[in-house]
């Protein structure tokens, strides 16, 4: 009996380990799908999609919602100009090769994942000079209704530290962010 358990084997050994190719190249086959999607969606976002209304000087402020930040008030005044190239100020700091671009495709509409925009770039200067808060990069995750944008501001940094180096290293974030055109 032991012997024609061993004849058995092999096969059986054979069955799986075509069923487990099988699985793995449907495995890769959704890999490869899932690498041209989002290669296609990435494609899309570094197109300028700055429309003649959304292209001109936007003011607003966003509420600051760390707490190891004594200011409440994070004002943001930018230039948004028709090529995506966006200037201005974040709080206190200076933005540098700021670009307007889109920040979700069909699908990411679709299931409500992320903003329609985003602006994202350098930072030159304290963002709160009072504090002596300093980040290198600001992102700035925007939806536009048609005569103003609604968001928030998160900056460079560190999601996770110790609490004697939170204002040096973690991320500074904003929210509530409404932007208005000013003339």
């Amino acid at each position: 009996m032991a012997r024609d358990q061993k004849s058995i084997n092999p096969f059986a050994r054979l069955r799986r380990r075509m069923a487990a190719m099988k699985a793995l190249s449907h495995s890769v086959r959704l890999l490869i799908l899932l690498t041209l999607l989002l290669t296609a969606g990435s494609s899309l976002a570094s197109q300028s999609v700055v429309t003649g209304t959304m292209s001109g000087h936007w003011e607003g402020s966003a509420r600051i919602v760390v707490s190891w930040c004594h200011h409440t008030n994070l004002p943001v005044k930018v230039d948004i100009h028709p090529d995506g190239t966006v200037a201005g100020t974040i709080g206190d700091a200076t933005l540098v090769q700021g670009r307007f671009q889109r920040n979700r495709g069909w699908l990411g509409r679709k299931l409500n994942l992320a903003s329609d925009y985003l602006i994202q770039g350098d930072l030159q200067g304290a963002i709160v000079a009072a504090e002596g808060i300093t980040r290198s990069r600001v992102m700035i995750p925007l939806n536009f209704t048609g005569s103003l944008f609604k968001g928030g501001v998160n900056t460079s940094g560190s999601m996770f530290c110790c609490k004697a180096s939170r204002k040096e290293k973690m991320v500074l974030s904003a929210m509530a962010l409404t932007l208005t055109r000013s003339p």
